[in-house]
């Protein structure tokens, strides 16, 4: 069953319940978890705790599992007192329905997200229409080593 939201000026339509099966037989492990970049491996070591309660609960309704990022990668490749700059993509069964594509600001507030449908998809199932939900967030560099 299609269902709408929105998301600023953006909207999108999608199927919460294929998108739970996508995440019980397709998307079965995080994104970040079989990497073995040091930059993917500070992003699993937070996993948990990175995002707000609020982002959560929407990737909630969306019928995404939060704990399994399809893809996330790192903007930052040296040392940044801030925290590093992550990127990565949260997928769903469903369609762009309208409003802007968004891209990155030139300033991005510590955490922000939107709707996309620029995202790796080459290894996803054939004959389904997906879209992603697209993160930013900096967060801080945990782990002894340093990039």
């Amino acid at each position: 069953m299609e269902e709408e939201l929105s998301v600023g000026q953006q909207k999108v339509l999608f199927d919460r319940e294929a998108t739970s099966e996508l995440y019980r037989q397709t998307i079965t492990a995080p994104g970040a978890g079989g990497c073995t970049y040091i930059s993917c491996k500070n992003f699993a070591a937070q996993r948990g705790k990175l995002f707000p309660e609020s982002f959560n609960q929407f990737l909630g309704t969306l019928g995404i599992d939060p704990s399994k990022e399809w893809e996330a990668f790192d903007y930052d490749f040296g040392e940044d007192e801030s925290g590093h700059l992550y990127g990565g993509w949260f997928l769903f069964v469903g369609e762009f329905a309208g409003g802007p594509e968004k891209g990155i600001r030139p300033q991005p507030r510590p955490f922000d997200y939107w709707f996309t449908t620029s995202f790796p998809n080459g290894t996803l199932p054939k004959g389904v229409k997906f879209c992603a939900v697209e993160f930013l967030a900096r967060i801080p560099w945990v782990l002894s080593e340093v990039p």
